[in-house]
């Protein structure tokens, strides 16, 4: 039941049949929402769908630009004389911009408002696209990489402050399909970016791959310019909000460039503690356990995506596939196919699953490691098997149909796994959603910006076949650590710290109601008048 629905239950007692005993089940809005009309929450849900499409843009373009050189190896090879494997540093140099940016942004947006920050770093993203267009001299390999660091520093900006604007805009009941459109955008672009580029620069010279990106971080910018808003509102104390323009045009310049106009007054001593909260919550145990679990079973799928092309450009005779650009472009279609899946698997089972199991089993009280159920079968059963014919297809050179089943089974365990692990901890910190996010987001990244450097001498001490098939047992052992969760969440999340420590269990989300004759009814009405 969505927002709506649960406003026409309230405000429709016609629906309410005439029978002697009447059950009714009523969806609880957590968290509750004030009576103001500037408070996000009771926003019309078109004002809401608006501004998250826009921030789901951003992140795919975010995620598009800082890895659109993933594919074009063999231009660059002869440009800057490098190895394929060497050039494939520059998406390492791409993830881990993408993993510190957050880290730096987040306190900035505390001050200047969240919208305002993610518009600038859209921007800045785009000018890093003309930089690497332009790194088109043989000594410019360095300076090449250096604009991939910093293409990620901002691209990844709207992924991991918009958590924060979700849990403003959504109840809890929405927001674990608001928390897959968002980072299903992020990820799509990361698939994406490599496939158009593919294609454009196929026939081209490597730098028409970011040209193409310009234009579309200019159309992002323009849409984050007309539609974004802030929305920070303290619901305890109305006159804390500031007074925001009415007048579009000056509403959007005391938005993005004077930000601090239209967010809550802060003082540079809560604006140092934001930066320093992930940090925090990186320490908490249950961000180190769910994020051990990220950073095995999202690292994986990293490593497979960004080496992907480095086994498929291989010539035959050195255990490659020896793909042209254009066919390794057509090869990522496979990840186009395996995200798809994952957004209706989401879209249907993220908030579905979790909110039956409170109605089932804990008479519709919340528990946030009900979220985590969704994962059994993407993390647990399909990413390993994944795996695990990825590592028999390059070990006996299978056909390349083999090797992109391998790469759709991964894609489908290891990305539907992000919404959930991220939604999870967001709600374990509920004051804190963009610090948890960063901090989730660093944990998924870290560990394939590092693969690059050390997968050589793994496949030569063990056979590429063992690499990944060690990398599905570790796939199966990762999973205990959200079965711990799963056991013994409750207490572990309280071991925290105390003044960061909050979520949204205890809250009952679902009243059933019982009226047992006609007299009934009338009371059943005016409970739905009075709610």
């Amino acid at each position: 039941m969505g927002y709506k629905d649960a406003q026409d239950v309230k405000t429709s007692p016609s629906f309410l049949p005439p029978v002697e005993k009447l059950h009714i089940a009523h969806l609880v809005l957590v968290p509750k929402p004030s009576t103001h009309p500037r408070d996000p929450l009771n926003w019309h849900p078109n004002r809401k769908y608006v501004i998250l499409a826009v921030l789901c843009l951003a992140s795919f373009s975010g995620a598009i630009a800082p890895l659109s050189g993933q594919l074009n190896l063999a231009d660059q090879e002869r440009l800057y004389s490098k190895t394929k494997l060497e050039e494939s540093y520059a998406n390492s140099a791409a993830l881990a911009g993408m993993a510190a940016g957050p880290f730096f942004f987040a306190p900035i947006s505390h001050m200047l408002g969240r919208s305002s920050v993610i518009f600038w770093c859209v921007l800045f993203t785009l000018v890093c696209q003309i930089w690497g267009a332009v790194m088109t001299d043989p000594g410019n390999y360095i300076a090449y990489v250096i604009s991939r660091i910093f293409a990620g520093f901002f691209g990844a900006v709207p992924t991991v402050l918009g958590p924060r604007i979700v849990t403003d805009l959504f109840f809890l009941h929405q927001r674990g399909r608001a928390f897959t459109a968002l980072h299903m955008a992020f990820l799509f672009g990361t698939i994406a970016g490599p496939t158009f580029s593919g294609f454009v620069s196929a026939h081209s010279f490597f730098p028409v791959e970011f040209w193409w990106t310009v234009g579309l971080l200019g159309f992002t910018l323009i849409c984050c310019f007309c539609f974004l808003e802030e929305t920070g509102f303290d619901r305890e104390c109305f006159e804390r909000n500031p007074n925001i323009p009415g007048e579009i045009l000056a509403n959007r310049f005391a938005t993005f460039f004077f930000g601090q106009r239209v967010v809550l007054p802060t003082t540079w001593k809560e604006t140092i503690k934001v930066g320093v909260v992930p940090f925090l919550i990186g320490m908490c145990p249950v961000t180190v356990i769910m994020g051990v679990f990220t950073l095995i079973s999202f690292g994986f799928y990293v490593g497979v995506n960004a080496l992907t092309p480095v086994w498929l450009q291989k010539p035959i005779s050195e255990g490659g596939y020896g793909f042209s650009l254009e066919q390794n472009a057509a090869f990522t279609f496979c990840h186009w196919i395996g995200i798809i899946f994952v957004q209706f698997y989401g879209h249907y089972l993220n908030d579905r699953l979790p909110l039956a199991l409170a109605r089932r089993y804990n008479s519709g009280i919340w528990k946030p490691e009900y979220r985590l159920h969704v994962l059994w079968l993407p993390s647990l059963v399909i990413n390993p098997i994944g795996l695990g014919v990825f590592g028999v297809a390059l070990q006996y050179h299978l056909h390349y149909m083999v090797l992109a089943l391998a790469v759709f089974l991964v894609t489908i365990g290891s990305l539907g796994s992000v919404p959930v692990t991220v939604n999870y901890v967001v709600e374990c910190f509920t004051q804190y959603p963009a610090g948890a996010g960063i901090v989730i987001g660093a944990y998924r990244i870290v560990y394939g910006l590092t693969i690059s450097f050390y997968v050589n001498p793994w496949v030569q001490a063990v056979g590429v076949g063992w690499v990944y098939g060690m990398m599905a047992f570790f796939a199966v052992f990762s999973f205990m650590f959200v079965m711990l969760l799963m056991w013994k969440g409750h207490a572990i999340r309280g071991l925290q710290f105390s003044s960061l420590g909050s979520s949204e269990e205890g809250e009952r989300l679902i009243i059933k109601i019982l009226y047992a004759n006609s007299e009934g009814r009338k009371d059943a009405m005016a409970f739905f008048q009075d709610s």
